[in-house]
């Protein structure tokens, strides 16, 4: 038993893992922040609640990046295609039969718990999307990118109508990046270019929310959210105003999830927002580089989709922090509050991690050999 440990353990990429816990202690700190305003905003007795039950779904994700971690990459794609199937399954049911909530049907309420199910469907759909694609590699004629694109298009639908646009721009960028990837001809990846972008227009003129937003985007009016988080990022300053100091949180709606980074900044200053982004682009460039060197064509396309999803949700979660993107529900991996959001980035992470530990012959070369 030791000896298995023992030899899990260093085949595992501690540096992503030690990555991944900072970003938990770091959540913790901005949820200890966050809490009291947003209990009082809720009318909620215990003003650390959030703090409490973040604490908690840290510990889980954490358990959840080591399990998924321990399995093998043929345990991984079943995996994946499994939890697809149910979380398409549970998101069609949502889009259809959740109550509305803040304007949206995401939410599966399970008395003090909720489930949104589109956290499970991306790590499960880039694994799937990473099988289609390595079986066009390794078969030619197999039409795999055009099942990857039939599967986004039909989770694509589904994501619409709840409506949840953030997530369906979301994964149709890591799509985008694993096609590249894949070695997918330039016409076909124009085609898909144009085909959403005529979706995105068809989007602007048929929801109002979207239009709304995209227009208070362009002509550069933040709405009431974004304006506060841009006050509270101003209002930090350099150094911060100080750990539990922060005043802008207490009005800021959400301030505990979708704008986790705003609260960071007003407290701890902008070395330290800065620092959070660097943490995240040294994540994306430790994981690229580790699956870069792998043979195994699924394993590598799975990592670096998986690897890349992350990336790209933490930087639209800064970027809507900063107005440098309309406005849009995206929590910050590891770090916002939220079962869901932690137990969708652990699988991430794990899963990741599975598909990049070393093993005979599976990478081209090792690391510390090197």
């Amino acid at each position: 038993m030791n000896a298995a440990l023992g030899s899990y353990a260093r085949t595992l990429d501690r540096t992503l893992l030690g990555l991944v816990v900072l970003l938990m202690v770091i959540g913790l700190v901005c949820a200890m922040a966050a809490s009291p305003g947003q209990a009082a905003r809720i009318n909620v007795d215990d003003a650390f609640r959030f703090a409490a039950r973040q604490a908690v779904f840290a510990g889980f994700g954490l358990v959840l990046i080591l399990g998924a971690a321990a399995l093998s990459p043929l345990a991984v794609r079943r995996a994946g295609a499994i939890l697809f199937v149910a979380a398409l399954a549970l998101v069609a049911f949502v889009a259809f039969f959740a109550p509305d909530v803040k304007g949206a049907s995401r939410w599966i309420d399970f008395g003090p718990l909720a489930l949104q199910p589109s956290e499970l469907l991306k790590p499960a759909i880039v694994i799937v999307w990473a099988w289609m694609l390595s079986e066009e590699m390794k078969k030619p004629g197999f039409p795999g990118r055009w099942i990857a694109t039939t599967l986004y298009c039909i989770a694509a639908t589904f994501l619409l109508l709840q409506p949840d646009v953030g997530q369906t721009a979301l994964l149709g960028a890591t799509l985008l990046a694993m096609l590249l990837l894949s070695g997918v001809s330039w016409p076909f990846l124009a085609g898909g270019v144009v085909v959403a972008g005529v979706v995105g227009v068809a989007l602007y003129f048929i929801e109002d929310h979207v239009r709304a937003r995209v227009d208070a985007f362009l002509a550069s009016e933040a709405s009431y959210q974004v304006g506060r988080a841009l006050d509270a990022i101003s209002g930090g300053g350099v150094f911060g105003r100080g750990p539990g100091e922060g005043v802008i949180k207490r009005t800021l709606p959400d301030a505990h999830s979708d704008f986790v980074y705003a609260v960071a900044a007003e407290e701890f200053g902008l070395f330290a927002s800065l620092g959070l982004i660097a943490l995240f682009g040294f994540l994306a460039w430790r994981g690229l580089s580790r699956s870069s060197r792998l043979i195994d064509p699924f394993a590598q396309l799975a990592a670096s989709g998986l690897f890349t999803l992350v990336a790209l949700q933490a930087a639209i979660h800064i970027a809507v922090n900063l107005s440098l993107a309309p406005a849009k529900g995206m929590t910050l991996p590891f770090v916002s509050y939220g079962g869901s959001s932690m137990t969708g980035a652990a699988l991430t992470l794990g899963l990741a991690l599975a598909l990049t530990r070393r093993r005979p012959g599976a990478h081209l070369y090792d690391g510390r050999q090197e």
